[in-house]
């Protein structure tokens, strides 16, 4: 990308978080907020691009600051993620609580110039109110998604780590999610990940978990490698056995209902850690994977989510067969490294 010089002022934001109902607006179980968005003399900033995750249920198009820099809207009472993005500056993400009370909430950020061409993201700390994941509670996941990369974060090469925070209830199903930090175009897809995750039902409800979820992007395959670092995952699975060591009453595999590939963590994948991960399964005669277990360790990034993935999957089986345990290679390979 060619570079570009610019010379710009600093843009200082002061988002005027007010709680209450303005005259004409006011909706049952909503809040108006107004978000100001001024530079450092004063003046309002037109035409900025304000986002919330969830997005506004009554405001659902694109969504920007008017000619004096402020926006008003009606959100219902919760936690939002708040973004402002403004071309030639960084942008700005912060989560926010709009509160079912009379009272006014104010957040001032004074943002960075951004450089051209480059991935302009600038994260805040949760100042106002405290984060109901600060004692964030260890658990199980039974089902785990990872994000997808957007098309506007590929354009901007943008990397980086989200932290969200999720509401698990007594079912282990996520209720809520919220993002304390990260990248602006990875949040979405980080949040739609998170919702589908499951959890082996927490000791107390409802439960508050923190997880992250990393993002990097391919690059050119070094040291004279063709192609980009991509990461690929085959999967292989032997000749089964039953409990008691037997082959003639084991159960055969004959098609797949559901085998979706496990993830390459792009923590794993940016460093390059490959190499093959050894499981066993335990399938019943209905097809279903009774049990999962790690026989070989590969790689502590690559092994747990592997094995969560392992235990969702159902097969087609062959009938008259008893409960059957499977030995499955799963491979992590980098083909521009590993094929050379």
């Amino acid at each position: 990308m060619r570079p570009v010089l610019t010379c710009l002022p600093r843009l200082a934001v002061l988002l005027a978080v007010t709680s209450g109902p303005v005259s004409g607006q006011d909706k049952p179980n909503s809040r108006t907020v107004t978000i100001e968005v001024t530079e450092p003399t004063g003046g309002g900033v037109p035409h900025a691009e304000v986002r919330f995750s969830p997005p506004p249920e009554d405001r659902p198009g694109q969504l920007e600051t008017d000619i004096n820099g402020k926006l008003t809207l009606n959100l219902k009472p919760g936690g939002y993620t708040l973004v402002l993005a403004r071309p030639g500056f960084k942008t700005f993400s912060t989560p926010i609580t709009v509160r079912d009370a009379e009272e006014i909430q104010t957040v001032s950020v004074r943002l960075q110039i951004g450089e051209a061409g480059s991935a302009m993201v600038e994260t805040a700390p949760l100042n106002s109110p405290p984060n109901k994941c600060a004692t964030s509670e260890p658990l199980k996941p039974t089902k785990t998604f990872t994000g997808i990369y957007t098309d506007e974060a590929t354009r901007n090469g943008v990397e980086g780590k989200v932290v969200l925070c999720m509401t698990v209830n007594g079912n282990g199903i996520v209720t809520d999610v919220v993002a304390l930090s990260g990248p602006s175009e990875l949040i979405q897809p980080s949040i739609d990940a998170a919702k589908k995750f499951q959890f082996e039902p927490p000791p107390r409800v409802p439960a508050a978990t923190k997880i992250e979820m990393g993002y990097n992007l391919t690059k050119p395959c070094p040291a004279g490698g063709k192609g980009m670092d991509v990461g690929e995952v085959t999967v292989a699975i032997g000749t089964g056995h039953t409990l008691e060591g037997e082959q003639d009453d084991a159960l055969k595999i004959v098609g797949r209902v559901s085998q979706p590939l496990p993830p390459y963590p792009e923590k794993a994948r940016a460093e390059w850690r490959r190499g093959q991960l050894y499981l066993s399964i335990v399938v019943n005669p209905e097809g279903r994977v009774v049990e999962a277990k790690i026989v070989r360790s590969l790689d502590n990034v690559l092994d747990q989510p592997a094995l969560d993935t392992a235990r969702t999957w159902r097969f087609k089986v062959s009938s008259g067969g008893k409960t059957t345990v499977f030995p499955v290679t799963l491979s992590f390979q980098i083909p521009c490294l590993d094929h050379r």
